[in-house]
């Protein structure tokens, strides 16, 4: 997710608004305010329709003198809310301009200080202390931390700074269309010592998906931005704010033009240059080119050489070109940063970026090295800063798993560093054994400890399915059912379970009994019996069935599921049926480690002729990893030619090159009785082996599970 910055100074230009800008500053040098005894406070919003979040944000500044919310139109229950918490609602026609709004707030401002929030937030930071801080200062504003959550997980915030929080009756205005700011108007009356940055916290939900989705945020931000781009054509930062639309609307090409384009017109100056740096190379990132981050991040590190975000991109590049040890030093370097600068406002930071991501990052880069001990050391450092990070925690109990650590001894090692006493942490401990393969364990954790809950059920269930416990797991299904026809949030659940049982009824029973069907509705029962009737078609005329497209989605993911549980019955019969999902089967096949069983099914999909380019290259994986290399080659070539860009596929054929032209020449050194020690021919050995090291470290080739790998060798 892009994140704009919003701040222009009174020339247009724009400038970094934080206490580092302030101490460069002369103090003196600013005249204005005086210090209020009887301090007020009023607090503004912007509001149409609501309702489900207003509450939330009005009780979070409970105690304000005031409030006043103009409404632009709402038909919920949004005003009826605002007058209940004590509000002054002021109704005014939307007109596609937020600061025209804002400034219609302040007409009716009655207070000497005034905090901005939106009905998607809510003010962290007690008012006492709010309070306190206005006590005795000459400041006009204050910046105030946003902490924006973009999705479910604890870490998943984005933290920036913007000035919320100001004196009334000084003449300040708001400007911008979208984004609106009253910087502007500020600076064109003081210096810029006059806004000084605080310690104050809002929390902005508006970012969540789910939040993104309903209001159409994405659609309505457009709109504007080309209403403002039309007034102001050449203003990079309407610019910047459109390329961030396209971004958050997954239309990545576009706003890599637009931030390629807007480099080249906004000053250096500008505070949120870095920003577009940032962005921009998350979008590099994303769409692979990492010849493009590296330049760049080399360039601008040296302007930004204290933002922690710009050198955690710059090592996932470098990791991802298997240059291992550079990415550590980036990391690290990510890592030296003090947190307390990361949270002066100075820069738009996703959460973490100084300690326990690269932390993390840091110990899956020890283990690739096979420096198992010194990752666990790593990973549970990043545990220290952040202890329900679920990467971290699978990642120290993969590396424990590694260093022949029982499983059961892993639980105990997970509940000591995260003790379960949230469903939160519990989840997070459940996950992490479910990654580690540790389904045993999962399956006879004590339930007064880890009771069936809705983040955990599915893997609890699917734990006792793939160790075989099928009546454990349908009277826990029973259980999960029965809670979530109590609990609205657990119906979306209830299509996991069912599935699970589904599953299980046709490993058992070879059908789907009646008590199933009768208690489901609704696309899965729609599926089930289509796979029933489909059966029954066959057994009357066996021939091929030609998939209904409605039920496509809904066979593949039954033969995903079914293959993770290690439950092949269903799959069996669904690749029977509709051999069109031959291939996604023998593709889940492998990636679950269950290899002969996949390579009998690449056999017969290359027989037929109809093998795709992934399956081509598996092919030549497992060809490449018994080492012939020959042989392997020819099938990354076939990949490839169906697949050009098959990245994967193309690293496979170069290993497979270099691997023959190694040998060859090892060969060619053991044939000459009277060759130097280090001439050019082992000079030209090594250098091969150093590549092959580096693209072995990219990567490129399928991954498994420790215990998955225990089964390939016992092969």
């Amino acid at each position: 997710m892009c994140f704009f910055f919003n701040y222009k100074d009174a020339e247009g230009a724009y400038a970094c608004v934080s206490s580092y800008t302030y101490v460069q500053q002369t103090h003196n040098a600013f005249q204005g305010g005086t210090t209020v005894n009887n301090i007020t406070l009023g607090v503004h919003l912007i509001v149409k329709d609501e309702a489900d979040l207003l509450p939330h944000c009005l009780a979070s500044v409970a105690g304000a003198d005031e409030i006043v919310m103009i409404d632009t139109g709402s038909t919920d229950e949004s005003i009826a809310i605002a007058e209940a918490f004590g509000a002054r609602v002021f109704q005014r026609e939307w007109t596609d301009d937020f600061a025209a709004a804002r400034n219609e707030g302040l007409v009716h401002a009655s207070t000497n200080w005034i905090l901005i929030l939106d009905a998607d937030e809510c003010l962290q930071t007690p008012l006492t202390e709010l309070r306190s801080l206005l006590e005795n200062t000459q400041a006009q504003a204050f910046t105030i931390n946003i902490d924006n959550w973009v999705g479910e997980r604890p870490e998943d915030k984005v933290k920036h700074s913007a000035v919320r929080l100001f004196r009334n009756g000084q003449g300040y205005q708001y400007s911008g269309r979208i984004h609106e700011g009253i910087d502007t108007s500020i600076l064109s009356k003081h210096n810029l010592s006059a806004i000084e940055h605080s310690q104050l916290e809002i929390i902005h939900f508006g970012y969540l998906p789910e939040i993104m989705t309903r209001k159409d945020k994405i659609n309505r931000n457009r709109h504007l931005l080309h209403l403002a781009l039309t007034e102001y054509p050449d203003d990079p930062f309407h610019s910047y704010n459109l390329a961030v639309n396209f971004c958050q609307d997954g239309r990545l090409l576009e706003a890599e033009t637009l931030l390629r384009q807007g480099l080249h017109h906004v000053v250096l100056e500008a505070s949120y240059r870095p920003t577009m740096i940032r962005d921009l190379c998350k979008i590099y990132h994303a769409q692979g080119k990492m010849n493009a981050i590296d330049p760049l991040l080399m360039i601008e590190l040296e302007r930004y050489g204290d933002y922690p975000d710009l050198h955690f991109l710059l090592g996932q590049s470098l990791e991802s070109q298997g240059l291992l040890e550079r990415a550590r030093l980036a990391y690290q370097h990510a890592e030296s940063i003090p947190e307390h600068e990361v949270l002066n406002g100075k820069y738009v930071c996703e959460q973490g970026m100084s300690t326990f991501r690269p932390l993390y990052r840091m110990g899956l880069i020890s283990q690739r090295l096979g420096l198992l001990e010194d990752a666990a050391r790593l990973f549970h450092r990043a545990l220290q800063h952040h202890s329900l990070y679920t990467p971290a925690l699978q990642g120290i109990a993969a590396a424990f798993q590694r260093l022949a650590v029982p499983d059961e001894e892993i639980a105990t090692l997970l509940i000591q560093l995260v003790p379960p006493t949230t469903s939160i942490s519990r989840s997070a401990i459940i996950e992490s054994l479910y990654e580690i393969n540790a389904y045993e364990t999962i399956a006879t954790l004590s339930r007064d400890i880890f009771p069936l809950e809705l983040d955990t059920a599915y893997r609890i269930i699917s734990s006792l399915i793939i160790t075989g416990k099928l009546e454990d797991a349908g009277t826990a299904i029973g259980q999960m059912t029965s809670l979530a026809s109590q609990d609205h949030l657990g119906l979306e659940h209830q299509k996991q379970w069912y599935t699970l049982w589904a599953i299980c009824q046709w490993e058992r029973y070879g059908e789907f009994k009646k008590d199933l069907l009768n208690h489901i509705s609704g696309e899965l029962r729609s599926g089930l019996e289509y796979i029933e009737r489909s059966q029954r078609q066959q057994v009357a005329c066996p021939v091929e069935i030609e998939v209904d497209h409605i039920y496509s989605s809904f066979l593949s993911d039954l033969i995903g599921q079914s293959v993770k549980l290690h439950q092949l019955t269903l799959s069996h019969t669904l690749v029977d049926l509709f051999p069109a999902y031959r291939s996604e089967f023998a593709t889940a096949l492998y990636k679950e480690g269950n290899w002969q069983a996949a390579g009998e099914e690449f056999i017969v999909l290359v027989r037929d002729k109809i093998a795709d380019a992934s399956v081509l290259f598996y092919i030549g994986e497992m060809i490449f990893d018994k080492g012939h290399y020959s042989e392997a080659s020819e099938w990354f070539q076939q990949a490839l030619e169906q697949e050009p860009e098959h990245e994967s596929a193309r690293i496979g054929l170069s290993l497979c090159y270099l691997q023959q032209a190694k040998l060859s020449m090892e060969d060619a050194l053991q044939s000459l009785k009277d060759a130097h020690a280090h001439g050019p021919l082992q000079e030209d050995i090594g250098a091969i082996r150093k590549s092959i090291t580096l693209l072995n470290r990219t990567p490129w080739h399928t991954q498994w599970s420790f215990r998955q790998n225990e089964k390939r060798s016992s092969l």
